[in-house]
């Protein structure tokens, strides 16, 4: 059944010309990519990594494959980035997102089935909702490595369907940055070259932190707004100065990594904040988005960086919180990256 909804799937697809693939389909040869072990202890076939952002540019999934990819590639197996529908190998790494027990609405009913393909493959922390399906546990026993970035999302695998998930951070706290000097090098960043080192606070463009925003600009900082899924398109004021759209993690983590302070309702923008030890606030709105945040914080040991009433002068009374619990999480998110490349060259 997986496998005849996914080719029903692609196929409507491809008649509206959202997905294309080659006629004739080659195995890709190992030996192209130049960083393959030479002492031949490495996978027996390229290992492509899968980002759950097909469609749009959510920067926290594209960071997540983009951060796993590189590792393997330096760590010798010969490895690339594609999208979910790219299944047909014998080994994958998916993830992050809300892969498992997402919520099943409109067409996402159909596609999410998509997503965990059978076969020993390695799932790369990702979340779990409580509406896990027998389906999904069933593949999840056959995967090499299986990793969520919370305990409660390993907990619900284990009750439901007795499959052991290790509890990591996710690959993003790793991501690297374009140092603020290069930004306004880049056509449409030219607007970022008045922006200096620490002089001017991250808050993420959602309508939940719009008076934040206006509180930080009125007490004389500068406020530069991201937007870490631009396909939501949430609506936004004249407060601060707004990043264009991007698909670039570096882009958003070089922002980071050189401002004051960071406010956000994103997961992602979070873990960038935690992966450049950069002060920060999260809010709390009683919503499935602020569970996932505070779920992942308190996993990580940062719920003091999640509140209702998020503020500057809050996320900077964090600074020490957030060095300590930021230098461990890089090291934890690097063992993880080291487990994934393990399960794959012991395979093959």
């Amino acid at each position: 059944m997986r496998g005849q909804l996914r080719s029903l799937v692609k196929r409507g697809l491809r008649k509206v010309g959202l997905l294309r693939e080659p006629p004739d389909v080659r195995p890709i040869d190992p030996s192209y990519f130049p960083l393959a072990r030479p002492d031949g202890e490495s996978v027996s076939s390229v290992v492509p990594v899968s980002t759950v952002a097909p469609f749009h540019n959510s920067i926290g999934d594209l960071s997540t494959a983009q951060i796993t990819q590189e590792f393997l590639a330096r760590s010798g197996v010969p490895s690339y980035l594609t999208s979910f529908w790219d299944h047909d190998h014998e080994h994958l790494v998916i993830g992050g997102g809300e892969i498992a027990g997402a919520p099943l609405r409109g067409a996402w009913r159909y596609v999410k089935p998509l997503f965990l393909p059978e076969g020993r493959h390695v799932l790369n922390a990702v979340g779990v909702q409580e509406n896990i399906r027998n389906r999904d546990l069933g593949v999840l026993q056959d995967y090499l490595y299986v990793s969520v970035r919370d305990h409660e999302g390993a907990e619900m695998l284990r009750a439901s369907g007795k499959v052991e998930a290790a509890v990591v951070p996710c690959p993003a706290t790793l991501q690297h940055g374009i140092p603020l000097e290069l930004l306004p090098s880049l056509p449409r960043f030219e607007r970022l070259s008045d922006l200096e080192v620490g002089n001017y606070v991250v808050v993420h463009k959602h309508p939940t932190l719009r008076s934040v925003a206006q509180q930080i600009a009125r007490s004389g900082h500068q406020v530069v707004v991201v937007d870490m899924q631009a396909h939501a398109l949430h609506a936004w004021g004249r407060t601060g100065l707004v990043v264009p759209s991007t698909h670039s993690p570096p882009v958003i983590m070089g922002l980071v990594r050189s401002s004051m302070a960071v406010i956000t309702s994103s997961l992602h923008l979070a873990i960038f904040a935690l992966g450049a030890s950069i002060p920060f606030v999260a809010i709390d709105t009683d919503d499935d988005q602020s569970t996932k945040v505070r779920r992942y914080l308190s996993r990580a040991g940062a719920s003091d960086c999640f509140s209702k009433q998020p503020s500057l002068e809050l996320a900077l009374s964090r600074q020490a919180l957030v060095e300590e619990v930021g230098a461990k999480e890089r090291e934890r998110a690097r063992d993880h990256l080291r487990k994934v490349v393990a399960s794959l060259v012991s395979e093959g």
